[in-house]
C-alpha cells in the first residue's frame, strides 16, 4: 500500500501531466479519429470514449487486474490498458477519471480536502481538470461526484472543509436546499428567504413527475433548479447503467 501523502502528490502531478488541452477544445475532439462521433459506449471503445462512465472505467479496470492495478504507475497502467483491452490507447479524459477513481480507493482526501474533491469532480463529469482557474462545480457535477464515491466507499466521514466547499457552490448557483446525495449538507439561505421545509415537502411530487412550479415564488424557483439539477444526475445514473449493463456480459 502506497503511503497516503506520497499518492496524494503524484495524483496531483499525474493529472497536472495529462492536463494540457486547451479549455476551448471540445472534449471529444482528441477521439475523433478513434471513436465514430455519436457511437455508443461499449467494451472496444470503452477507454477511449469521452462518455465512458468513470465507475464503468473501474470497474472494467477491477475485473481484469483485481486490485493490482491500484499500485501500478500511470504509464504501466496506460500500457497494459492498450495491451489486454485491444485499444489502441486510453485517451487523456479517461486517464483523468481512472486517476480519480484510484483516488478514491487509495485515500480520504476526496472527503476531506476541498481542492482534491474539486480536481475529481472535473473528471467524474467528463471535464478535464484545471490547475490554473478555479471553476466553481455546478450542484448537478457535485451530485454525480458524491454519487460515484458512495459506489466505491461510505465509511469516509465528510470535513468541515468539503462540506463548506460544497455550501458554497450551492449558494453560488443559488440553491438552498441541495437534494440528495446532497442532503447532508446545510446551505443557510441568505436572510432566511427561503423556506426549505416548504421546498422539501414540495420536491418528492416535482421529482417524480419531472415537473416543476411555474409561478414565481422562491420557493418555485428553487424547486426548479433543483430539478434541472436533478435531470443531470438522473442522465448520468442512466448512462452508467447502461454501460453496466454490456460490460456485465462481456
Amino acid at each position: 500500500m502506497l503511503d497516503s501523502l506520497d499518492f496524494d502528490a503524484r495524483f496531483s502531478a499525474a493529472l497536472k501531466s495529462l492536463d494540457n488541452k486547451p479549455r476551448e477544445k471540445p472534449v471529444d475532439a482528441e477521439l475523433l479519429s478513434t471513436v465514430e462521433k455519436g457511437a455508443q459506449v461499449r467494451h472496444i471503445n470503452l477507454f477511449q470514449h469521452p462518455d465512458a462512465h468513470p465507475v464503468a472505467l473501474d470497474l472494467a479496470l477491477l475485473k481484469k487486474y483485481g486490485a493490482d492495478w491500484l499500485s501500478w504507475e500511470t504509464e504501466i497502467l496506460a500500457m497494459r490498458i492498450v495491451s489486454d483491452f485491444a485499444t489502441t490507447t486510453i485517451s487523456d479524459l479517461n486517464m483523468n477519471k481512472v486517476m480519480a477513481m484510484k483516488t478514491l480507493h487509495f485515500v480520504d482526501f476526496f472527503w476531506t480536502q476541498w481542492d482534491v474533491f474539486h480536481a475529481c469532480v472535473l473528471p467524474f463529469n467528463n471535464l478535464y481538470p484545471d490547475f490554473e482557474i478555479l471553476h466553481p462545480p455546478s450542484v448537478a457535477q457535485m451530485m454525480v461526484a458524491v454519487s460515484v464515491s458512495k459506489r466505491v466507499r461510505e465509511d469516509v466521514v465528510w470535513s468541515e472543509e468539503v462540506k463548506g466547499f460544497i455550501e458554497q457552490a450551492c449558494r453560488f448557483e443559488g440553491i438552498f436546499c441541495p437534494p440528495a446525495p446532497l442532503d447532508f449538507v446545510d446551505v443557510v439561505p441568505e436572510h432566511g428567504a427561503v423556506d426549505c421545509a416548504s421546498v422539501q415537502r414540495k420536491w418528492p411530487g416535482v421529482r417524480s413527475t419531472g415537473v416543476a412550479p411555474e409561478d414565481e415564488t422562491i420557493v418555485s424557483e428553487q424547486l426548479r433548479r433543483m430539478l434541472r439539477a436533478h435531470n443531470y444526475f438522473r442522465a448520468d445514473a442512466d448512462r452508467l447503467q447502461t454501460q453496466l449493463g454490456w460490460l456485465k456480459n462481456d
